[in-house]
């Protein structure tokens, strides 16, 4: 069965710079031959935070030999949307754009700009990805609200409480915030990310599958999305790792795998 890997980064700091990896185990290139798993078919490149301009990225990522790149989320500033969308538009790979909204205040997500090329990016025909975290769900609602049209797909079961786990105060909290915005019929959600969030491997042994069946409950499975969240979620090692977390998205879906495992993000992302 192919599979469509809907989270991937790739970077080099030596093409393009990226502070945020500098002194971590991140540190250093990571580029698409790293990204073979004998699994793995097709890949979505979802921008990585870069010091460059969002066109500066995509072309990058587009020069890259990557047989395999299927779409590319760019990135982007809401509040001033206009002034990229209608040249990232004319880049066939681009599918979504991604603005990161996981360190903000709330207040951004009511901002009438933000909300305004929000509206735009589904005028666009782009999908939207949501990185936010656990405790910024409720706003993310009002944001969907303001922008019906547009296709929100939320990165990484929405950043739950993994080292706490789902029966916590935190994990209910997650839960509950998770399934209104589950009412929204444009909201989808991947299912990646959730090594990321856990401080241990023991915290994500013991809480993970839970997180993933509460997100496909939540959101359905036709309305979920493997990914990876290669390297931040999975290291250097992305034969034993990536595998390992197919094998248990896979687990999680049940008789829906194969929607999950490609058809949906296609669909989401309009690719042909």
């Amino acid at each position: 069965m192919p599979l469509l890997d809907a989270h991937a980064h790739v970077w080099d700091p030596r093409s393009l710079p990226i502070d945020w990896v500098a002194g971590t185990p991140l540190d250093g290139p990571r580029l698409p031959s790293a990204l073979a798993d004998g699994v793995t078919t097709a890949w979505i490149f979802v921008e990585a935070d870069v010091r460059a301009t969002p066109l500066e990225e995509v072309a990058w990522v587009e020069s890259l030999a990557w047989p395999g790149l299927a779409g590319i989320v760019a990135d982007i500033d809401l509040a001033h949307a206009a002034a990229d969308l209608e040249a990232l538009g004319a880049r066939p790979l681009v599918r979504g754009v991604r603005h990161l909204l996981q360190s903000l205040r709330d207040e951004v997500f009511a901002d009438p700009a933000v909300r305004e090329g929000l509206r735009a990016v589904g005028a666009a025909g782009l999908a939207f990805d949501a990185c936010v975290r656990f405790e910024q769900l409720d706003a993310l609602c009002g944001l969907v609200d303001a922008a019906p049209e547009t296709t929100i797909i939320l990165d990484h079961c929405g950043k739950p409480p993994v080292d706490a786990g789902p029966a916590s105060v935190e994990g209910r909290q997650w839960r509950a915030a998770l399934k209104r915005l589950a009412e929204r019929p444009t909201v989808r959600a991947k299912l990646s990310g959730l090594r990321g969030e856990a401080s241990t491997t023991a915290a994500f042994d013991a809480h993970a599958l839970a997180f993933l069946a509460e997100t496909i409950a939540a959101f359905g499975p036709e309305r979920c999305l493997y990914g990876s969240d290669w390297p931040v979620s999975t290291g250097r090692d992305a034969g034993l790792e990536t595998t390992r977390w197919a094998e248990m998205v896979r687990a999680a879906s049940g008789s829906a795998w194969d929607g999950v495992a490609h058809a949906n993000a296609r669909d989401a992302y309009r690719i042909r």
